[in-house]
C-alpha cells in the first residue's frame, strides 16, 4: 500500500506456509507476529512485521537476509 507506519504486513495467504515463514524468521533471529484466522480470513494470514528508527542498516540487512531465504525456500518469493 502506500501507507506510512512502521508496522509493515507480508502477505503470505497459506496458514502453513505463514507458520513455516514464521519460524524461519524467528530461528533467523528476526522476531515477528503471525496474524491467522480468525484474526484474518483464512486465505489472508500474514506476518506482521514493525520497524523503528533506531533499528541499524547491519539489523535490517539481516531480516531482508533472512525473509529472502526463507521466503524463497518456501515458495513465497
Amino acid at each position: 500500500g502506500t501507507a506510512e507506519t512502521p508496522i509493515v504486513p507480508l502477505l503470505i495467504g497459506d496458514m502453513e506456509k505463514t507458520l513455516l515463514f514464521w519460524r524461519a524468521l524467528f530461528d533467523g533471529g528476526v522476531f515477528t507476529n503471525p496474524v491467522l484466522s480468525p484474526a484474518v480470513p483464512p486465505d489472508s494470514t500474514l506476518i506482521r512485521t514493525s520497524y523503528m528508527a533506531i533499528h541499524t542498516d547491519a539489523e535490517l540487512d539481516q531480516i531482508l537476509e533472512v525473509s529472502g531465504k526463507a521466503g524463497k525456500a518456501l515458495g513465497i518469493i
